[in-house]
């Protein structure tokens, strides 16, 4: 079957600066609320201006929820429009596991959660959950605050929050009488947020004073695809790249990438990782400045599309796989994240893992050729957890991990062109058959390694599987690259070894050269060359040449 991507580019620039959200029709004020009535003229007033910003809302039609607490998620909004942080509606996917779309509860705050995330503004109470349900202390509501008028906050001091309380309370916006570890009040936010609206909104002049760039009226010109995995963005005027950051996302997930700035500081290339292309879909790249709040974010978007997708596509899926049980043998307790080995957690995830499997979709037009389609698998789930773990990637990309012997049900619904959501099954089988190592490939065969050099003796460190460029394939099918082979080599056995070390005659007697388990070379006294040997308990074997030349 031929194979043909061809990728048509089209960009649509979003070319002013980000707007506030737009006013509802009717507006509610402290009149509305019922439990308002008795709050004292000062408060209400502060509440009045909050919502008129729609920067706060009621808990009810008449019940504002003046002694109610604060939950994180919505703090997470409240911080958002506070400090006039991007919110991208379009993201319903979290970074955090415990905030879900389908939850009723919390998931409209996913795009606000994300955002105030990216800015810097609220971290996770883990680095996997954020605890959008839960309430928000005083010393978080203040840590949060000020770090949105873009000051620093020492958090190592007893309490934690010490320096966050001190702070806020020297620019008037810590709820007065209140311990850092006490719950915080709607009450207590409204006072809070009230001036720190008014302190943000009036910062500007003093960032510029610190040499904080304003970068408020900076525009995208242009944004271009450039070959397969780089984006070129050209801006209206140089920009402080000190302070500038760039975020690049794909149907709301964020995707990983280098940042090069042009000499003039006018234009940048973002470029994505090795192992990605751009495939068809709408990016969205977006410029500001995290944490500083004399920065706007301007944004724009690069559509990519395929110039076969027109008319029918035919979507089919590998109906069957075959895992080992890494789990379930004991073999994952090996990875004890020393000697260069993977975290037992990682080994054990379905979405790092590298004994996982990639669920494969093939996307074919009615000619039979290959369409590039982005991630599309929706949700992923096994009859059988306890013999397949499965789990979609923010990409949408499904993967499965063998835990124990035997055989299990994947169900996978992904979505269409047009938009449908289908079902299919694939049918894994987990195998006692241990993993091993079958085929190593060393893709550098021969090079310079550079020595310090005293009294002739010379002396060198290197590892081996990034100066090899080791490639590993398992009896699974499962390649392993470089520092990846290296973390997996608890399961790979792979070792070194050393031939014809040869020294200058004149410096006396031949040195050494040693490799740890790690793959760490080392180079001892008189070497000038030496042949380094990786090897695979089946006997298979790759060389490479090694000239050590001083510096």
């Amino acid at each position: 079957m031929n194979k043909k991507i061809s990728l048509i580019a089209a960009v649509t620039l979003a070319l002013s600066i980000v707007s506030s959200t737009a006013m509802a029709d009717t507006l509610k004020t402290t009149t509305d609320y019922k439990d308002l009535t008795n709050v004292d003229t000062s408060l209400k007033s502060k509440i009045d201006a909050l919502l008129a910003k729609q920067i706060f809302e009621g808990v009810s039609s008449d019940s504002f929820g003046i002694t109610q607490n604060m939950t994180r998620a919505q703090f997470a909004k409240v911080a958002s429009l506070i400090f006039d942080i991007k919110v991208d509606p379009s993201i319903q996917t979290s970074s955090f596991s415990d905030v879900r779309a389908s939850d009723p509860a919390n998931g409209w705050a996913i795009p606000y959660i994300e955002a105030a995330k990216k800015a810097g503004l609220i971290d996770g109470m883990t680095d996997s959950t954020f605890a959008p349900g839960e309430n928000v202390t005083v010393g978080q509501l203040d840590t949060v605050l000020i770090k949105g008028l873009g000051k620093n906050v020492n958090t190592t001091s007893s309490p934690w929050y010490t320096d966050a309380v001190s702070q806020a309370t020297s620019l008037n916006i810590h709820p007065n009488g209140k311990d850092g570890s006490t719950l915080a009040s709607r009450a207590d936010l409204v006072v809070a947020a009230y001036g720190s609206w008014q302190a943000f909104t009036t910062a500007k002049p003093q960032d510029q004073e610190q040499g904080q760039a304003q970068e408020s009226n900076v525009a995208i010109l242009s944004i271009l695809a450039s070959g397969e995995r780089a984006i070129n963005i050209t801006l209206d005027r140089p920009v402080n790249t000190d302070l500038a950051v760039w975020t690049l996302t794909k149907d709301g997930a964020t995707l990983s990438k280098t940042v090069t700035w042009s000499l003039d500081k006018k234009s940048a290339t973002l470029n994505l990782p090795s192992d990605s292309t751009l495939n068809p879909g709408s990016y969205t790249i977006t410029l500001d400045g995290i944490g500083l709040s004399a920065i706007r974010t301007v944004s724009g978007t690069l559509t990519i599309g395929s110039s076969t997708t027109s008319g029918t596509l035919n979507y089919a899926i590998n109906s069957s796989y075959e895992l080992s049980n890494v789990i379930d043998s004991g073999l994952t307790s090996a990875a004890t994240g020393i000697s260069g080995y993977t975290t037992k957690a990682d080994a054990e995830n379905p979405l790092t893992s590298k004994f996982a499997k990639k669920v494969t979709m093939n996307v074919t037009n009615s000619s039979g050729e290959q369409i590039a389609v982005p991630g599309i698998i929706q949700s992923i789930t096994s009859s059988n957890p306890s013999i397949v773990k499965a789990a979609v990637s923010t990409d949408h990309q499904g993967y499965i991990l063998g835990n124990k012997a035997g055989t299990a049900t994947v169900n996978v619904i992904y979505s269409t062109q047009n938009g449908e959501n289908k079902t299919a099954s694939i049918t894994v089988v987990v195998k006692t058959d241990t993993v091993t190592a079958e085929k190593i490939e060393a893709r550098k065969t021969s090079f310079t390694q550079n020595a310090t050099v005293t009294n002739g003796v010379y002396s060198s460190l290197f590892n081996a599987y990034e100066q090899m460029d080791l490639k590993i394939t398992d009896n699974y099918g499962n390649e392993y690259e470089q520092d990846e082979a290296q973390s997996y080599n608890f399961a790979l056995n792979a070792f070194f070894n050393t031939e014809g070390v040869t020294g200058n005659p004149s410096n006396g007697n031949v040195g050494t050269v040693t490799v740890d388990m790690a793959g760490n070379v080392l180079v001892t006294g008189n070497v000038n060359r030496f042949t380094l040997i990786a090897n695979l308990t089946n006997g298979n074997k790759a060389y490479a040449d090694v000239v050590v030349r001083g510096n």
